[in-house]
């Protein structure tokens, strides 16, 4: 899954059937011909990437840069659902 969250970022979720593998979400930002890694999270399952990529998308299109991903405080908050 790829996602365009404007300002020249990209997020990279892999598509990879859940086979006990860790999901990770790497930010990129492009550079002409090149991308850099800017930051990669890893998760548990499918659904906690996808949402973390999607949050990840919303805070680059308000805060405009990746400044403020690289200095956010560690631990993102995740809500399991209910069971």
């Amino acid at each position: 899954m790829k996602i365009n969250a404007g300002n020249g970022y990209i997020i990279k979720i892999p598509d990879t059937p859940e086979s006990g593998n860790a999901w990770i979400v790497r930010l990129y930002r492009k550079r002409l011909f090149f991308k850099k890694l800017v930051t990669s999270d890893w998760f548990l399952d499918r659904e906690q990437a996808r949402t973390f990529g999607e949050q990840l998308s919303r805070d680059i299109q308000t805060q405009g840069s990746a400044m403020h991903i690289k200095h956010r405080p560690p631990g993102w908050t995740l809500n399991r659902p209910a069971r």
